[in-house]
């Protein structure tokens, strides 16, 4: 009985592997299910193929699935996929890496399918910048100023509290300077 095949006992000939499964030895009496990571797309396989980059194997696949959106492959044989980072974004199905970071303006959490998730209302918020790359963590506006709107992407661009007052974390210097 050959490799790729199995010969179960009182068989007459060599049966090949179905697709999902292997065998590498000869004399098998029975194949091998494809390991996670792997895959056997053809029927009598001697060796299983490792998972390529941007998609992932489950055991017994006969064929590789490409990572979904807001998800990426970095490497081969891979049984599953990884988010894409907070901070950047992976649009398409199939990735090997992330696309890029976020863009400025916007905040990108963990699994983000956009660099611009404006119908999630992902954009930085008042009182904060987010320049480009940024995941959750916004940036305060620098001491002495503040940003009363949404989608700021420099700290350059908060404004200055006015004269004679002061800011409170976060919100449009409300305090009079004592």
């Amino acid at each position: 009985c050959p490799a790729g095949a199995y010969c179960p006992p009182g068989s007459p000939l060599p049966i090949p592997c179905p697709p999902g499964t292997y065998s590498n030895d000869r004399g098998q009496s029975h194949c091998r299910e494809c390991p996670k990571g792997m895959f056997c797309n053809e029927s009598g396989l001697a060796v299983a193929q490792l998972c390529p980059k941007g998609h992932f194997c489950l055991g017994g696949s006969s064929l590789s699935l490409p990572c979904p959106v807001g998800t990426y492959a970095d490497v081969l044989g891979a049984g599953s996929c990884k988010p894409c980072p907070a901070g950047m974004y992976c649009s398409m199905a199939g990735l090997a890496e992330p696309e890029g970071p976020c863009q400025p303006g916007y905040y990108c959490s963990q699994g983000s399918s956009s660099s611009s998730p404006v119908r999630l209302r992902r954009r930085c918020p008042p009182g904060f910048y987010c320049p480009q790359g940024t995941g959750i963590g916004f940036y305060p506006c620098p001491p002495g100023t503040f940003n009363p709107s949404y989608g700021l992407s420099h700290a350059e661009r908060c404004q200055k509290c006015p004269a004679g007052e002061e800011m409170a974390q976060y919100s449009p210097c409300p305090h009079r300077a004592v």
